[in-house]
C-alpha cells in the first residue's frame, strides 16, 4: 500500500515539474516574441505616459495634491496600458495558425496558461516599473517616500489582472471585434481590483499605512487568488469553444 502511495506521489511530482517546465518554455516563448516585437512594450509605454502627460496638464496645482485624485490618475493607466499587453497576447499567434499547433501539442492548457500569464505580467510590471519614478516626477514627487511598497501594490494587481486578462484574451482571440469584446468583458470584473488598489494606495500616500486599508488589502489578495485558480481551471474549456 505504502509502495502505491509512493507510486503516485512520484507521478505527481513528475505531472508537477513537467507542468512548470511547459510554462516556462511558454513563457520564455512570449518574452522573446515580445522582444522582437518591441512595438508592443512601447505603445503600452508611450500610452500610460499619454494619460500622465494629459492629467498632468488638465488638473490644477491644488487638484494634484488631492492623493485620491492621484491614485485615480495612476490605476487608469495601468488599466489602460495593460489591455494593450492582453490584446496581443494572442493575435499572433492565431494569425499564423500556431495557437491550432500549440494547442494539439502535448502540453496540458494550464502550463499555456501560465506560461501567457506570467508573460503579460512581466511586460505590466516591466512597464510600472519606468511608470512609477516618472509618476512621481510629475506630481511632485509624491511616490518617491513610498516607491517599495506601490510597486509590490502594483505587483499584486498584476496578478489578478494578468489571471483574468489572459483567461479572456484566449476566449476572445477568434472572435471578429476582439479589441471592443475584450474591455467590455474585463473592466467589470475589474472593479474589485481597482477599487482596492486605489483605496489601499491612497492610504500609502496620505501617510496612513496599511492599517486602516486590511480589508481592501484582503480583498485584492482574495481576488488575485481566486481568479488565478478559476482561470487556470477553466482556460482548458475556454480554448476548447
Amino acid at each position: 500500500m505504502s509502495q502505491m502511495a509512493s507510486i503516485e506521489l512520484t507521478n505527481r511530482q513528475f505531472l508537477l515539474q513537467r507542468m512548470i517546465s511547459n510554462a516556462w518554455t511558454i513563457f520564455l516563448k512570449d518574452l522573446k516574441l515580445d522582444y522582437r516585437r518591441v512595438e508592443n512594450f512601447f505603445s503600452m509605454l508611450f500610452f500610460s505616459l499619454v494619460i500622465l502627460l494629459v492629467f498632468t496638464f488638465a488638473l490644477s496645482p491644488e487638484q494634484t495634491k488631492n492623493i485620491g485624485i492621484l491614485c485615480g490618475v495612476f490605476w487608469i493607466s495601468f488599466l489602460l496600458s495593460g489591455i494593450l499587453s492582453l490584446g496581443k497576447s494572442f493575435s499572433l499567434e492565431r494569425e499564423n495558425s500556431c495557437l491550432d499547433a500549440l494547442l494539439i501539442s502535448p502540453i496540458s492548457r494550464g502550463s499555456i496558461f501560465l506560461g501567457k500569464m506570467l508573460a503579460n505580467m512581466a511586460m505590466i510590471i516591466v512597464v510600472q516599473l519606468i511608470v512609477i519614478p516618472i509618476f512621481g516626477v510629475l506630481f511632485n514627487g509624491v511616490v518617491f517616500d513610498h516607491v517599495a511598497i506601490f510597486i509590490f501594490i502594483s505587483f499584486m494587481a498584476s496578478i489578478g489582472f494578468s489571471s483574468l486578462g489572459t483567461l479572456l484574451a484566449g476566449m476572445t482571440s477568434d472572435i471578429r471585434f476582439k479589441e471592443i469584446l475584450l474591455p467590455i468583458l474585463l473592466f467589470p470584473l475589474l472593479v474589485p481590483l481597482l477599487l482596492a488598489c486605489v483605496k489601499i494606495s491612497q492610504s500609502i500616500l496620505a501617510g496612513e499605512g496599511l492599517s486602516p486599508v486590511v480589508d481592501w488589502f484582503r480583498l485584492l489578495a482574495g481576488f488575485d487568488l481566486i481568479f488565478l485558480i478559476i482561470s487556470y481551471l477553466t482556460f482548458e474549456f475556454v480554448m476548447e469553444v
